[in-house]
């Protein structure tokens, strides 16, 4: 798929283009002994307003595993996607993207390295600041700080890396919560959606029983909670 920078985008996001769009795919969720490990379904969407910022959405389902196949990461995001049927979602996120400067190039790339300041809430009662850099296809980052309501899961810190390999985004975040260290948490690889309203793009399109994404049912799933709803 041919990617053409976005109409409007502001020129501090250029470093940043490669990320706008709908992406679709599929992932896995783990913690320990806190959250056993199972697929999930995954949406990211960054996009963006004239601003010098990019507002990133993102929502995890949980599969309805007696009618997803099963897959490995050699698996295209998209057509992932469309072998596995959402159930019910786990967890959503709202985070703003803002860079705010640059640094020299490393000799090895020669690619301006950007600074990124980061907010990001969830409905489960978590806010955090984080603060990384994006270099090409590749950005990294991680909370400063976290916010939480007196109610939410104890979660103290998290890290994320996302990369653009062979087309598809790549993601991995590790989090601190429960009293335990920084260990992994969730993963995913996702495939640029060029018509979300295209059937075929749809989730679970290639069943033979396809409904495509239900509808959300309020709350996210309680598991969710119990992992402070971090993606």
């Amino acid at each position: 798929m041919t990617f053409s920078l976005p109409d409007d985008l502001a020129p501090e996001l250029y470093p940043l283009a490669w990320l706008v769009g709908t992406w679709r795919g599929y992932g896995v969720l783990t913690y320990g002994e806190t959250i056993p490990e199972q697929a999930v379904y995954q949406e990211i969407v960054f996009e963006h307003d004239g601003g010098p910022y990019l507002r990133q959405i993102t929502t995890v389902w949980t599969l309805d595993t007696t009618r997803s196949q099963d897959l490995d990461f050699e698996v295209p995001g998209l057509e992932g996607a469309t072998r596995i049927a959402p159930a019910q979602i786990w967890s959503t996120e709202t985070a703003y993207w803002r860079p705010v400067g640059q640094e020299a190039p490393d000799a090895d790339t020669r690619t301006p390295i950007t600074r990124l300041e980061v907010v990001s809430a969830d409905p489960a009662g978590q806010v955090g600041v984080w603060e990384g850099w994006i270099q090409g296809p590749r950005a990294q980052i991680g909370t400063q700080a976290v916010g939480r309501t007196r109610t939410s899961a104890p979660l103290t810190e998290m890290t994320r890396v996302l990369g653009l390999v062979g087309g598809d985004l790549m993601w991995a975040q590790d989090m601190a919560a429960f009293g335990q260290d920084l260990q992994s948490y969730a993963s995913g690889r996702l495939g640029r959606v060029e018509d979300p309203e295209d059937p075929a793009a749809q989730p679970g399109a290639l069943l033979s029983d396809a409904p495509g994404l239900p509808e959300p049912a309020g709350a996210p799933a309680q598991g969710a909670d119990d992992a402070g709803a971090a993606q």
